[in-house]
Protein backbone atom coordinates (compact mmCIF):
# COMPACT_ATOMS: atom_id res chain seq x y z
CA UNK A 1 0.00 0.00 0.00
CA UNK A 2 1.45 3.36 -0.98
CA UNK A 3 1.56 6.33 1.38
CA UNK A 4 -1.17 8.05 -0.67
CA UNK A 5 -3.43 4.97 -0.48
CA UNK A 6 -2.86 4.74 3.27
CA UNK A 7 -3.72 8.41 3.78
CA UNK A 8 -6.86 7.96 1.67
CA UNK A 9 -7.98 4.93 3.71
CA UNK A 10 -7.25 6.66 7.01
CA UNK A 11 -9.03 9.85 5.90
CA UNK A 12 -12.13 7.86 4.91
CA UNK A 13 -12.13 6.00 8.27
CA UNK A 14 -11.91 9.32 10.15
CA UNK A 15 -14.65 10.91 8.02
CA UNK A 16 -17.01 8.01 8.70
CA UNK A 17 -16.22 8.07 12.43
CA UNK A 18 -17.06 11.79 12.51
CA UNK A 19 -20.39 10.99 10.82
CA UNK A 20 -21.20 8.46 13.57
CA UNK A 21 -20.46 11.15 16.18
CA UNK A 22 -22.41 13.87 14.35
CA UNK A 23 -25.40 11.51 14.05
CA UNK A 24 -25.01 10.60 17.75
CA UNK A 25 -25.28 6.89 16.92
CA UNK A 26 -26.58 5.36 20.16
CA UNK A 27 -24.56 2.98 22.31
CA UNK A 28 -25.65 -0.62 21.84
CA UNK A 29 -23.73 -3.52 23.35
CA UNK A 30 -22.29 -5.59 20.45
CA UNK A 31 -24.05 -3.36 17.90
CA UNK A 32 -22.16 -2.81 14.63
CA UNK A 33 -24.37 -0.38 12.67
CA UNK A 34 -25.49 3.24 12.55
CA UNK A 35 -28.57 2.11 14.47
CA UNK A 36 -26.34 1.38 17.47
CA UNK A 37 -22.81 0.27 18.29
CA UNK A 38 -20.29 -0.16 21.05
CA UNK A 39 -16.61 0.77 20.74
CA UNK A 40 -15.58 -2.33 18.79
CA UNK A 41 -18.80 -2.22 16.79
CA UNK A 42 -17.98 1.34 15.72
CA UNK A 43 -14.83 0.08 14.02
CA UNK A 44 -16.57 -2.95 12.47
CA UNK A 45 -19.46 -0.75 11.29
CA UNK A 46 -17.09 1.70 9.62
CA UNK A 47 -15.22 -1.14 7.94
CA UNK A 48 -18.53 -2.51 6.68
CA UNK A 49 -19.55 0.96 5.46
CA UNK A 50 -16.39 0.81 3.31
CA UNK A 51 -17.16 -2.69 2.01
CA UNK A 52 -14.88 -4.69 4.33
CA UNK A 53 -15.58 -7.32 7.02
CA UNK A 54 -19.03 -8.13 5.65
CA UNK A 55 -18.73 -11.75 6.86
CA UNK A 56 -16.90 -10.91 10.08
CA UNK A 57 -18.56 -12.47 13.12
CA UNK A 58 -18.19 -10.52 16.34
CA UNK A 59 -17.59 -12.94 19.18
CA UNK A 60 -19.83 -12.95 22.24
CA UNK A 61 -18.72 -10.84 25.18
CA UNK A 62 -20.39 -9.66 28.37
CA UNK A 63 -21.15 -5.96 28.69
CA UNK A 64 -18.92 -5.86 31.79
CA UNK A 65 -16.06 -7.95 30.44
CA UNK A 66 -13.62 -5.19 31.38
CA UNK A 67 -14.01 -6.25 35.02
CA UNK A 68 -12.25 -9.57 34.38
CA UNK A 69 -8.46 -9.70 34.18
CA UNK A 70 -7.31 -10.97 30.81
CA UNK A 71 -10.74 -10.70 29.18
CA UNK A 72 -9.52 -7.90 26.90
CA UNK A 73 -6.95 -10.13 25.25
CA UNK A 74 -9.55 -11.06 22.62
CA UNK A 75 -9.78 -7.39 21.56
CA UNK A 76 -6.01 -7.22 21.07
CA UNK A 77 -5.97 -10.55 19.19
CA UNK A 78 -8.69 -9.34 16.80
CA UNK A 79 -6.92 -6.03 16.17
CA UNK A 80 -3.67 -7.89 15.51
CA UNK A 81 -5.49 -9.96 12.84
CA UNK A 82 -6.99 -6.89 11.12
CA UNK A 83 -4.44 -4.17 11.77
CA UNK A 84 -0.82 -3.21 12.00
CA UNK A 85 0.35 -2.18 15.48
CA UNK A 86 2.16 1.16 15.53
CA UNK A 87 3.74 3.26 18.31
CA UNK A 88 1.30 5.65 20.00
CA UNK A 89 3.57 8.56 19.06
CA UNK A 90 3.04 7.78 15.35
CA UNK A 91 -0.75 7.73 15.56
CA UNK A 92 -2.59 9.71 12.91
CA UNK A 93 -6.19 10.19 11.81
CA UNK A 94 -7.95 6.93 11.06
CA UNK A 95 -5.90 4.93 13.56
CA UNK A 96 -7.44 2.98 16.45
CA UNK A 97 -6.50 3.95 20.00
CA UNK A 98 -6.91 1.08 22.50
CA UNK A 99 -7.41 1.93 26.16
CA UNK A 100 -6.90 0.05 29.37
CA UNK A 101 -10.31 0.12 31.05
CA UNK A 102 -11.02 -1.77 34.24
CA UNK A 103 -8.70 -4.77 34.44
CA UNK A 104 -7.77 -5.16 30.78
CA UNK A 105 -7.59 -3.48 27.35
CA UNK A 106 -11.34 -2.94 26.98
CA UNK A 107 -12.08 0.27 25.08
CA UNK A 108 -11.13 1.77 21.75
CA UNK A 109 -11.79 4.75 19.53
CA UNK A 110 -10.83 6.10 16.13
CA UNK A 111 -8.50 9.09 15.95
CA UNK A 112 -10.23 11.73 13.83
CA UNK A 113 -8.24 14.93 14.32
CA UNK A 114 -4.81 16.08 15.45
CA UNK A 115 -4.67 16.73 19.15
CA UNK A 116 -5.41 13.80 19.11
CA UNK A 117 -9.21 13.67 19.17
CA UNK A 118 -11.03 10.34 18.94
CA UNK A 119 -14.58 9.20 18.27
CA UNK A 120 -15.74 6.38 20.51
CA UNK A 121 -18.87 4.76 21.88
CA UNK A 122 -19.06 4.18 25.60
CA UNK A 123 -22.04 2.95 27.61
CA UNK A 124 -21.89 5.94 29.97
CA UNK A 125 -21.88 8.38 27.02
CA UNK A 126 -25.03 6.73 25.57
CA UNK A 127 -23.89 7.56 22.00
CA UNK A 128 -20.83 8.02 19.76
CA UNK A 129 -18.96 11.19 20.62
CA UNK A 130 -15.65 12.98 20.20
CA UNK A 131 -13.18 13.10 23.09
CA UNK A 132 -9.72 14.56 23.48
CA UNK A 133 -7.05 11.90 23.99
CA UNK A 134 -4.27 14.20 25.19
CA UNK A 135 -4.34 15.49 28.78
CA UNK A 136 -7.54 13.60 29.59
CA UNK A 137 -8.58 10.44 31.39
CA UNK A 138 -8.00 8.65 28.10
CA UNK A 139 -4.33 9.65 27.78
CA UNK A 140 -3.53 7.75 30.98
CA UNK A 141 -5.36 4.68 29.65
CA UNK A 142 -4.08 4.76 26.05
CA UNK A 143 -2.01 1.58 25.81
CA UNK A 144 -1.76 0.75 22.09
CA UNK A 145 -2.47 2.01 18.58
CA UNK A 146 -3.48 -0.01 15.55
CA UNK A 147 -3.78 0.93 11.88
CA UNK A 148 -6.29 -0.74 9.58
CA UNK A 149 -4.74 -1.85 6.30
CA UNK A 150 -6.45 -2.99 3.12
CA UNK A 151 -4.19 -6.06 2.97
CA UNK A 152 -5.48 -7.33 6.31
CA UNK A 153 -9.07 -6.18 5.76
CA UNK A 154 -9.35 -8.09 2.49
CA UNK A 155 -9.51 -11.45 4.25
Amino acid sequence: MTETQLQSLNTRIAELALQYAKQKVPYEHRGTTRNGCDCVGLIIGICRDMGYLEKYVLRQYNDQWNLHAGAGNHMIKEFEKLCQKIPNGQATIGDIAVMWFGKCPAHCGIIVKPGPVMVHSLMSNRYCKKSLLKNSQWSRRWMATYRLTEEKLNV
